[in-house]
């Protein structure tokens, strides 16, 4: 079996919003399913919460939720891949670590 070259994604334009687009920041998939064909996602940040006694409680907040096509999904799916790949990837320059790393 021979491995397929992989397709040219297709052209589109991007246009950057700079700060307008919110940054998300999590720690777990809290849940996933599907509804009327749309995928639901829900992101969910962990935190600390403080106690009387001086300890700490753990707990979770969902910080986002996602709804995007099967299409979407797969493109989101596919992004990750490859930053996961980025990051398999032995770094020779430690400067360009601190720079971070971008497709």
């Amino acid at each position: 079996m021979t491995d397929q070259p992989s397709a040219k994604p297709a052209d589109f334009i991007y246009e950057d919003t700079g700060a307008a687009a919110p940054l998300v920041y999590f720690d777990i998939v809290g849940a996933y399913g599907v509804m009327n064909g749309a995928v639901e996602i829900e992101l969910a940040t962990r935190i600390l919460v403080p106690k009387t006694d001086g300890s700490t409680e753990v707990k979770f907040l969902s910080s986002s939720r996602l709804r995007c096509s099967a299409n979407a999904a797969i493109n989101l799916r596919n992004g990750l891949d490859a930053a996961l790949k980025m990051l398999e990837q032995p770094q020779a320059n430690p400067v360009a670590i601190a720079a971070g790393k971008l497709n």
